[in-house]
């Protein structure tokens, strides 16, 4: 998509509006401009490129929340100016680099004290929700940019932004769904779950798996315990073993049948039975 450009606070409060989510400007300097860059990344998000000159206040109210709702969450990556976001009691001061996220199905507010540069990245919750536990507690808190997960974030929401012209429509939506991964990896380690959690489909998979394999014996070993343990909902850990032919009930229990036979197979347990097979 091309540029689009706001030359006073008025066209501001449309352009945001029409880009994002319903909102309104609290307030702005008489000399505001500001422009837009957005690309459409699949199903999985918009990439929003946002520049602003003199400050801002940006509002999605109470009243705007309830007569125009959405279902979406967006993340602000900061790349220069000073910034704030602010949702359910928590400011997260935005710093070149770092970013917050931000729910439109609650009121939050955006202050801009000055010019800003930075890329929005929004998604539909549900996105989001499958693969971060409790996503609605990270929103209004920042992500620092010294934090190592969100470094590798911000490097490939900017190198994204940068190439987003040059890609097919299909190279977008499979990049776009990366940057989700990515998001999700950086906020749950900022929470403090990111050693569990390596980032990306692949690696969060592979760590399901040998947990599994690592606690077979265990008879709380389900589905639910193995999405609980990696800080995603069920559904998204449904989703990544069905995207390799299988299912987690089924991996857990075809990894219990192989150790099982494993055992049965093994001289050293020869004179076990098949029932104290199965407990070992």
């Amino acid at each position: 998509m091309g540029v689009f450009v706001a030359e006073s606070p008025d066209e501001w409060a449309q352009l945001i509006t029409e880009s994002f989510v319903p909102l309104s400007l609290g307030s702005a300097s008489r000399s505001f401009r500001g422009s837009v860059r957005s690309s459409v990344l699949g199903p999985a998000a918009t990439l929003t490129e946002v520049r602003t000159h003199g400050y801002s206040v940006v509002v999605r109210s109470a009243r705007l929340v309830r007569g125009e709702p959405r279902d979406d969450c967006l993340f602000s990556l900061h790349l220069d100016g000073e910034g704030a976001v602010l949702q359910d009691g928590n400011e997260a001061g935005l710093s070149c680099g770092g970013g917050a996220l931000y729910d439109a199905s609650r009121p939050y507010e955006l202050r801009f004290p000055t010019g800003t540069r930075q890329l929005v990245l929004q998604m539909p919750r549900d996105q989001l929700r499958d693969r971060v536990d409790r996503v609605e507690d990270m929103c209004g808190r920042a992500l620092p940019a010294t934090h190592p997960a969100v470094r590798v974030l911000a490097a490939y929401v900017r190198e994204l932004a940068d190439t987003c012209d040059k890609l097919t429509s299909d190279q977008r939506a499979e990049l776009g769904v990366t940057a989700v991964d990515l998001l999700a990896t950086a906020l749950r380690a900022a929470a403090g779950a990111g050693s569990a959690v390596p980032g990306g489909r692949a690696a969060l998979l592979a760590a399901m798996r040998t947990f599994a394999r690592d606690h077979l014996a265990d008879p709380r070993l389900t589905p639910e315990a193995l999405a609980r343990r990696h800080g995603v909902s069920l559904r998204y850990t449904a989703e990544l073993f069905a995207a390799d032919g299988s299912s987690p009930a089924a991996f857990i229990r075809a990894e219990r049948l192989r150790a099982a036979h494993r055992t049965l197979t093994d001289p050293r347990y020869a004179a076990l039975t098949v029932s104290a097979v199965a407990g070992v």
